[in-house]
């Protein structure tokens, strides 16, 4: 097994995750995303209705507002 070329892949994915989470891959974050995700799917309502509260809580969450785009 050549450990040094899987230690160079590993930092590979490391940077790739770091680029596409930002601030969200410090692991505080990480930890409060997934708290928030437990309680959501721990509440009422229905699985489609959950995935639409995750997705507007959690993921939606850092983007930014498109003004062409905000619902009035």
């Amino acid at each position: 097994m050549d450990f040094k070329k899987l230690g160079q892949q590993v930092g590979q994915l490391k940077k790739q995750a770091e680029d596409k989470l930002g601030d969200r891959a410090e692991p505080e974050n990480l930890k409060r995303d997934a708290k928030e995700l437990r309680e959501i799917l721990a509440g009422d309502g229905s699985l489609a209705e959950k995935a639409k509260q995750a997705k507007a809580e959690v993921i939606d969450r850092d983007k930014p507002v498109d003004p062409g785009n905000e619902a009035s």
